[in-house]
């Protein structure tokens, strides 16, 4: 898998400028490509072709919670529980669909616990059934991408996702060191193979477009050194 830096290099490589100060910003490219892939991923999410695609999930292992005052939650239906436990950091930006968000599965640490991923709304529904399942543990996201787990004391959990930006997951874990060294251009590029292409071509059109470059005629294969900011 490509990083960040390849991709936006093999971008820029494919456009003919006419000098060093006309060529595209390395975010703006960068942000283009994932507007693009977030696209498509939210549509493979929606027709369910996307759940076997493993190189493009994120892990983050030992992912911590605290106890949280009920009373004091900004989410109503959860101002009633006995126990409430919220992530101490926010996720990183999910990719959402019809279907939800791009969070996969979350499990306690020591495996014992199996969380079952909904919303607000699914949860508030369940809580209001007849008859219910016993120890069913229940997460859920709100808004600035912190993670809930009412009715259960759970501490920390492994949890898989998709996230575009892999440059902010390391931190995240409270049993893996991160690297002070790595640039966000090292970290890997986030698209399922078969539409990396596509993708590549949607945005050379769009940033050709807006700057009005021309595409070089060579076939857009080289990779120079990580871009400049």
């Amino acid at each position: 898998m490509s990083t960040n830096g390849e991709i936006v290099s093999r971008i820029r490589n494919s456009f003919k400028f006419t000098t060093k100060d006309s060529r595209v910003p390395a975010r703006f490219i960068l942000q283009t490509l994932r507007s693009i892939v977030s696209n498509y991923i939210s549509q493979r999410i929606l027709d369910r072709t996307i759940q076997y695609d493993y190189n493009i999930y994120t892990s983050i292992e030992c992912f911590e919670f605290e106890k949280l005052d009920s009373i004091n939650c900004p989410i109503i239906s959860l101002q009633r529980c006995d126990i409430l436990m919220k992530s101490k950091k926010p996720l990183p930006k999910l990719i959402y669909s019809r279907l939800g968000s791009s969070l996969k599965s979350a499990v306690s640490i020591d495996g014992s616990t199996e969380l079952t991923i909904l919303d607000e709304q699914q949860y508030r529904r369940n809580k209001n059934r007849k008859y219910q399942i016993k120890g069913t543990a229940y997460l859920f996201q709100d808004g600035e991408g912190f993670l809930y787990i009412p009715d259960q004391e759970v501490l920390a959990v492994n949890i898989d996702f998709i996230t575009l930006e892999t440059d902010l997951v390391d931190e995240l874990s409270a049993c893996k060191k991160t690297d002070d060294c790595k640039s966000g251009w090292d970290y890997a590029f986030i698209c399922p193979d078969k539409l990396l292409e596509p993708v590549i071509k949607e945005t050379l059109q769009i940033i050709g477009a807006t700057y009005g470059a021309v595409i070089a005629d060579s076939n857009p294969n080289g990779i120079d050194k990580q871009p400049t900011q």
